[in-house]
């Protein structure tokens, strides 16, 4: 009998080492997502006076694809406007239907054309490849 006892109390001071245990250990957390960084510098392109920043870009990125980690490139058909600022539509968009079209029109509005530069003239068309990209 005594035994038995012995064997009790063991049972007893296993269960209690493992509830202090499970008190202690420290709540499973769920992952938080982290956005991507982006650096502060893009490369204006030699015929824009004003261009948008990684920024701004950033806050035109489609939502759904941005949370993914997708990246996407739109390419857009432009005209340079009387004020120098770009009239774009959507052209091509890759991969399609996430939205990377609609933002890069957003983005084209950030640009103004520079005056002096050759070839780039109210009335003129160009096609502006916009990507979009996360690191």
């Amino acid at each position: 009998m005594r035994r038995g006892v012995h064997l009790r109390y063991g049972l007893i001071a296993i269960v209690a080492l493992l509830a202090g245990a499970c008190e202690t250990a420290p709540e499973p957390r769920a992952p938080v997502w982290v956005p991507p960084q982006f650096s502060d510098e893009i490369i204006t392109p030699a015929w824009a006076e004003r261009a948008p920043t990684a920024r701004d870009i950033l806050r035109f990125y489609p939502a759904a694809a941005l949370s993914e980690g997708v990246e996407g490139v739109a390419v857009l058909a432009c005209n340079v406007l009387d004020t120098r600022a770009l009239a774009c539509v959507e052209d091509e968009e890759t991969p399609p239907g996430l939205g990377f079209g609609p933002a890069a029109v957003r983005v084209s509005q950030l640009f103004v054309v520079r005056k002096d530069y050759p070839g780039v003239a109210p009335g003129v068309a160009v096609r502006l490849p916009v990507r979009f990209k996360v690191e």
